[in-house]
């Protein structure tokens, strides 16, 4: 008896062995964590494969959905459809609009992903791109782009995350909506974070990346996890 309790405990030390060995990242001479690789699109890049996409590495993108507050990304739809048909995470982004109604452009955005299996399927966290804004109005910016930001998280119960630069973020709205989710843009080797964020959730570490499937240059990203927490990262019930 005491003999197989001594071999039980064998195979479990080897099995427990394994799974830690499983989560560490054993390779010879690694400096750098491994990251979930991902992408952003628009119809910039046109028709896409996404069957050819996973097959390159891709396991999540974010796609652009609306800008202002009456323009949907006329490739949103088959973008949305086929990344997900395909096993890539998606998420939706909407681009900013200085002069228009945070209000408002929260509920275009609102209509556009709601018409999709969001809610049923899980996507990750709304994105709002905020870039290229005029300094002679950043304080009503700033008012609207809060308004977006609460609406959309209200509506769907979601915290959404920012997509910006250091540079951009740190000139116009320095320390300012940092307990949201940071999607970084910034194309050095070491990442530079904006005044108040400790870290970021996703970067976008090049604009002219080459990916299989898509015929364009297009931008890459990293999320700052294995893929089990990116998938937990997701929000369901929109």
């Amino acid at each position: 008896m005491k003999a197989r309790l001594d071999i039980l405990q064998v195979c479990l030390l080897r099995l427990f062995s394994i799974f830690l060995l499983a989560g560490c990242d054993t390779s010879v001479g690694s400096t750098q964590p491994e990251y979930i690789s991902g992408i952003d699109v628009s119809s910039y890049q046109e028709q896409i494969n996404w069957t050819q996409v996973y097959g390159g590495g891709v396991r999540f993108a974010y796609i652009k959905a609306t800008e202002s507050d009456t323009l949907t990304d006329p490739q949103f739809m088959a973008n949305w459809s086929g990344s997900d048909k395909s096993g890539v995470i998606r998420g939706a982004y909407h681009f900013f609009t200085q002069g228009v109604s945070g209000a408002a452009q929260a509920a275009y955005f609102l209509s556009v992903i709601r018409a999709t299996d969001a809610g049923d399927r899980g996507a990750l966290p709304p994105a709002l791109d905020v870039e290229g804004l005029s300094g002679a109005e950043l304080k009503e910016a700033k008012a609207e782009i809060a308004v977006w930001l609460k609406t959309v998280e209200a509506a769907l119960n979601c915290t959404p995350v920012i997509y910006t630069s250091p540079d951009t973020w740190d000139e116009e709205f320095p320390g300012d909506f940092t307990n949201y989710g940071l999607w970084l843009a910034d194309y050095t080797s070491e990442t530079q974070l904006p005044t108040g964020w400790t870290s970021w959730l996703f970067w976008q570490y090049s604009d002219s990346g080459t990916v299989d499937g898509i015929a364009t240059p297009v931008s890459l990203d990293r999320f700052s996890g294995r893929e089990l927490d990116l998938r937990l990262t997701t929000c369901v019930g929109w």
